[in-house]
């Protein structure tokens, strides 16, 4: 259970920060700010972005197969590895879609499938979580015979 934990938080830091250099390109998109704009450029921040989110995204792949192997989440864990590939497919397109002066559209929305893998990363873990205690809490039925027995 901590293992799923574990991953758990290092998928959700790794889109959580990814999130957080996403908004700092939008910030740096501003007129007056152009000087931050290429400070970013030089550090490479897309890269950085794009790594951050894979990582994220393997992550949540690993969590999503440990769901698909656990009895109750099945579900959501299908879910979650097919969102796993849609999240960088998107991400990787996302500048070749709707070009202009609706594009911000697109931005919104890859900033909330982000958000959505976060979410997903959280829910797996916690739904993880309350059936293994779920199943700590009941007995075995060979106990439960034994004291019927009695």
């Amino acid at each position: 259970m901590r293992i799923v934990r574990i991953i758990s938080l290092i998928a959700r830091v790794a889109l959580m920060a990814t999130m957080v250099l996403g908004l700092l390109h939008w910030i740096a998109q501003i007129p007056f700010l152009s000087i931050l704009s290429q400070m970013l450029a030089l550090i490479g921040l897309t890269n950085i972005h794009e790594l951050l989110g894979v990582i994220g995204v393997v992550f949540l792949l690993v969590l999503a197969l440990v769901a698909i192997f656990t009895r109750g989440i099945r579900l959501l864990g299908a879910g979650s590895a097919i969102y796993s590939f849609l999240v960088p497919t998107f991400g990787l397109t996302q500048s070749q879609i709707l070009v202009g002066n609706l594009h911000w559209l697109i931005q919104i929305a890859h900033l909330l499938v982000g958000i959505g893998a976060m979410y997903l990363a959280r829910g797996i873990e916690k739904h993880y979580q309350r059936l293994k205690q779920e199943k700590n809490r009941q007995p075995s039925p060979e106990a439960s015979a034994v004291q019927v027995s009695k």
